[in-house]
């Protein structure tokens, strides 16, 4: 077996050149020393590969206490161009040695070994030698893939790659003999995909040391897959031996493909789900689950659902549209490995209320001066007074600006509560409650919660401006803030709502959370909106047109609700 090779870089303060120069040395640099690099030994018996050359350049620094290099040439042997070698002054330094102009960072078949070492603590007192010995090691790891006879036996079409961090994939044929140098420090697995998209993911070490080969050996197994790591410290190498089942899923372990329940896999948490059908399993039944592009699995305990073989588990936090693979393992059997994407992110807009424009007497939640995605009933309202939705900074916001809605008195219609709401407004004169028009498309990630902070002042005094349905009878005005969203837009499926609704007045501003409840989950939302009102009941009418049309929902005037810092959480 191949060991790994060692470079022994001596660096030496040769004491017979320091006697025989001492005596030219005169006071002005009687505080310094001189070092000379006698040598450099390369030694390959522990790395040996066909394409590594007889020789390596070596480039050697020197470094202060502080890290700053003193001293560095690219060839080991400039150091000794000068017969009075290298002179520096009294204090503590490192010296190190490395592989000059290699990429330390390159990874697969064609990178180059790259190798480094540091002694510190060095002290240089005057007038005294110092020999120091720098020991230079491979700063890579080693990976090569055997396949055992009966692997390929066993199985017939397959690829075969070792996975790491940032995306590494390295592909290793039947055919290959080749090792490959990759980055220590970083987890690795092999990931084996056959014929009928089964995949079989096994990770072969956490962290993968410098200077160490990782022999991965793939055996078949008749049961259950495994896996055997020997370690032998004279020779630098793990054998690592995986025991792939030739059955990749079986009865006893099922693990459920999600990837198209829309139930279970959400923006930011996913149900993995599963079946243990062993009734002698001893160990507890869990999940294992990782983005596709990690090397790393982790592990969430699996609960089981009634007196069923069923098992779930919620994963929280995961990233928006991302996708990842997962497996089920009870008794010390795993099952298939399959995958799934959770939604994307899209964002909601002026969720701050920062952006506000001015067109006349009507204020904009939005930047352009229209309803154009933030709507008020401002427009309404300002034909015969001024807007009662509208921004509000300083002392009056939490940070920045935020919305102040107020329950105004205005001619023909009685009241005209403040709103701010996702949508359109567009006064209709001849239907006056058909002004508002709800939602905007949206094919984002469900949220399932709205938080913010809202300040609430109800009026002192209930309107009876029609006859006011037997269910809205308020004794005191309510605000509201609410989310809906539609499978369908507005005429379709209501599929999530949440409220938050105070008639308790609120002078500082305070938190708000609204918890949406899905009565659907097995569809996407094709539209939201977001509402926030001073009067809960502003929004109801009776009458056709601006002549005959009254607000019967009961509100009070003067009612004022005040936000600000909307957010929105996924998980």
């Amino acid at each position: 077996m191949k060991t790994t090779k060692t470079i022994l870089a001596s660096i030496m303060l040769a004491a017979g050149f320091l006697s025989s120069c001492q005596s030219e040395l005169d006071e002005s640099v009687s505080g310094y020393g001189y070092l000379q690099l006698s040598s450099v030994e390369v030694n390959k018996t522990v790395d040996s590969r066909a394409d590594v050359t007889a020789t390596e350049d070596i480039a050697v620094d020197i470094l202060d206490e502080d890290g700053e290099v003193v001293k560095h040439v690219d060839d080991w042997n400039d150091l000794n161009s000068s017969s009075e070698g290298v002179v520096l002054p009294v204090g503590t330094y490192a010296v190190k040695a490395y592989s000059f102009d290699k990429d330390k960072e390159a990874q697969g078949f064609d990178a180059e070994p790259y190798y480094e070492g540091v002694t510190e603590n060095v002290s240089i007192v005057a007038n005294q030698a110092k020999v120091v010995d720098v020991a230079c090691t491979l700063a890579q790891s080693l990976v090569k893939v055997n396949y055992l006879d009966n692997f390929k036996n066993a199985f017939k079409t397959f690829t075969c790659t070792i996975e790491g961090e940032s995306n590494l994939s390295i592909p290793f044929s039947v055919t290959e003999e080749r090792s490959a140098y990759v980055k220590a420090g970083q987890a690795l697995s092999v990931k084996i995909v056959f014929e009928n998209d089964k995949v079989f993911t096994q990770q072969i070490t956490a962290k993968a040391e410098a200077a160490i080969r990782y022999n991965v050996n793939l055996d078949f197994a008749s049961g259950s897959q495994g896996i055997d790591i020997v370690f032998d410290p004279t020779i630098h190498q793990y054998e690592v031996t995986l025991k792939v089942p030739t059955q990749i899923e079986s009865t006893d372990m099922v693990t459920t493909n999600i990837s198209s329940d829309i139930s279970k896999v959400w923006g930011q948490f996913a149900y993995l789900s599963g079946q243990c059908n062993l009734t002698d399993a001893t160990a507890p039944v869990q999940f294992y689950y990782k983005k596709k592009d990690a090397a790393e699995w982790s592990t969430i305990a699996a609960t089981k659902e009634g007196e069923t073989n069923n098992y779930t588990a919620k994963v929280a936090p995961l990233d928006f549209g991302t996708e990842y693979e997962y497996y089920i393992e009870c008794g010390g059997k795993v099952g298939e490995t399959t995958s799934f994407t959770t939604e994307s992110y899209v964002e909601i807009p002026n969720l701050g209320f920062e952006d506000w424009t001015q067109d006349g007497k009507n204020w904009y939640p939005n930047a352009d001066a229209s309803n154009s995605y933030w709507a008020t009933g401002n427009e309404g309202v300002t034909t015969l007074g001024d807007s009662n939705s509208v921004p509000v900074e300083g002392s009056d916001a939490r940070t920045g600006k935020a919305a102040k809605l107020q329950t105004v008195t205005v001619a023909l219609v009685g009241y005209a509560a403040g709103n701010l709401l996702i949508g359109n407004y567009s006064t209709n004169l001849s239907d006056m409650a058909s002004s508002v028009s709800f939602g905007r498309p949206y094919n984002g990630a469900r949220p399932v919660k709205l938080t913010g902070y809202y300040k609430y002042t109800p009026g002192t005094s209930m309107n009876s401006n029609g006859k006011i349905p037997t269910d809205r009878t308020l004794t005191v005005d309510e605000c509201d803030i609410y989310v809906k969203l539609w499978s369908g837009g507005v005429n379709g499926t209501l599929i999530g709502e949440g409220h938050f609704i105070s008639n308790e007045t609120q002078s500082t501003y305070a938190p708000f959370t609204v918890d949406i409840e899905y009565t659907d989950t097995t569809k996407h939302p094709d539209t939201i909106t977001i509402v926030a009102t001073s009067s809960r009941y502003g929004g109801e009418f009776e009458g056709t047109n601006m002549f005959n049309t009254k607000v019967v929902g009961q509100v009070a005037a003067n009612s004022t609700l005040w936000v600000d810092d909307f957010e929105l959480s996924y998980y």
